[in-house]
């Protein structure tokens, strides 16, 4: 569930020719580190001296920032405007924010960009990554020069326009990328049953299921049972439900991946007219990361290699039920105090001294995360054993949900069929014992 971050396709029209590029600080390739969070990558970014957590993301075209209006006053020239995208609302008011200093990984910097701002309210995908994210760093940045992802090492370089990178691409299988309103397209293939579809897909960072299709615009397609009916995620115009399923194998760069699960938004969250022509879906995140990558868009090129992540299976929340980073709440820890010298040497010279008395310890308040039930998927063990949206995560299999990442959390809820799952939650004055089994929805049958 909620596995898709952000489908966005903003459409900007005609402000973009006006930007910068970004620049790197000499003829070398320079490198830098991301994180890879919940099947998204998220990259340091700097605008106009701030530090921020952006998501790389190839769906989208441009930088955008996801703040309050009081909270932007680091933008240079501000101007406000409406933003249109996937869901089925009617838009939401921002800013136009031009001729900001923006850097990423520290390396590669832009002193002309601009950004798009989003109240933070409108659009939060914080909560459901479980860390905080500022905002969306689009194909502007991919624009700029070659890029070499290894999600392996969490490394990204960085190779000026033109730079021959040819003997680091030894080993890879190439592909034909093209390049429309400065996005890439590639054809791709899924097998469903023993019959092949072939399509041109947007490569797209920022879906994190493995593969989207849109169904609607198939007139000979039909969705494979079992599949799951979701809310997949809120877009930018408001909530995109559709269904899941597993297919066969998919097909890309000469590559196929057995059983990857395909997302099916439904039509009403599309606007189709703003869909380039042709396209069937969109290849995502979790496909991506099973492979070493060159993204070259000046020369419509891209390099695969399979890493040891390829032949991971493709997971899916097998409890039905979405996790939410909802609050930061203060905690009492208690902390033992080191022994002094004397104590030590009574220890050793007596045996074990046991101290019953507060004065060997001190007591800590820190801030740590609280986690609530969002969704719970109909006929889902979650659903089936009593969990109720609202309900706060206490505990897990024994451990304080307080002590977990949202990212642990949701692993431990998508591991295996027939793992048992222990929930403590709390719900209004209440606290409750819930148990279940996982069961995987749609297995391939």
């Amino acid at each position: 569930m909620k596995s898709i971050i952000c489908l966005l396709c903003i459409c900007f029209s005609s402000y973009s020719w006006a930007q910068g590029i970004f620049r790197l600080p000499d003829r070398k390739p320079h490198s830098f580190h991301f994180e890879l969070i919940n099947n998204i990558v998220l990259v340091p970014v700097t605008i106009n001296g701030i530090e921020f957590t952006f998501l790389l993301d190839t769906g989208v075209k441009e930088t955008i920032l996801f703040a309050q209006a009081n909270d932007s006053l680091y933008l240079h020239n501000k101007n406000k405007m409406t933003f249109h995208g996937m869901g089925s609302g009617e838009g939401i008011e921002g800013l136009l924010s031009t001729d900001n200093v923006v850097k990423v990984g520290n390396v590669a910097i832009d002193t002309l960009h601009w950004i798009y701002v989003i109240q933070a309210s409108d659009l939060d995908i914080s909560s459901n990554i479980g860390v905080a994210i500022n905002g969306i760093l689009g194909s502007k940045f991919f624009n700029s020069f070659p890029i070499h992802i290894d999600y392996t090492k969490s490394k990204i370089t960085l190779y000026p326009p033109g730079y021959d990178y040819s003997d680091m691409r030894k080993g890879y299988q190439k592909t034909a990328i093209r390049i429309e309103n400065e996005r890439p397209y590639i054809r791709a293939k899924i097998q469903v049953d023993q019959e092949w579809m072939e399509g041109k897909m947007l490569i797209d960072m920022g879906n994190t299921d493995p593969m989207m299709i849109f169904s609607f615009l198939l007139p000979h397609f039909t969705i494979k049972a079992p599949y799951v009916d979701e809310y997949l995620v809120r877009g930018i115009n408001g909530a995109i439900y559709g269904k899941r399923n597993r297919v066969r194998k998919s097909a890309i760069a000469g590559f196929e991946l057995a059983y990857p699960i395909v997302s099916y938004p439904n039509s009403d969250a599309i606007i189709k007219d703003r869909l380039t022509k042709n396209r069937i879906g969109s290849i995502g995140n979790q496909t991506l990361q099973r492979f070493h990558l060159f993204m070259d868009y000046a020369r419509e090129e891209m390099y695969w290699k399979k890493n040891k992540w390829f032949k991971k299976p493709f997971l899916l929340n097998m409890a039905g039920m979405d996790v939410q980073h909802t609050d930061m709440i203060w905690t009492e820890e208690k902390i033992p105090i080191p022994r002094t010298k004397k104590q030590e040497e009574d220890r050793m010279e007596h045996g074990i001294t046991i101290y019953l008395s507060d004065h060997h310890f001190q007591y800590n308040f820190v801030l740590k995360p609280q986690y609530k039930v969002a969704g719970v998927r109909k006929n889902s063990p979650a659903e089936k054993a009593g969990v109720q949206v609202d309900d706060i995560l206490l505990k897990i299999n024994g451990t304080p949900a307080q002590n977990l990442s949202l990212s642990k959390i949701m692993t431990r809820l998508q591991s295996h069929p027939g793992d048992e799952i222990r929930l403590t939650v709390q719900r209004g004055e209440e606290i409750k014992n819930i148990r279940f089994h996982l069961v995987d929805p749609i297995p391939y049958l």
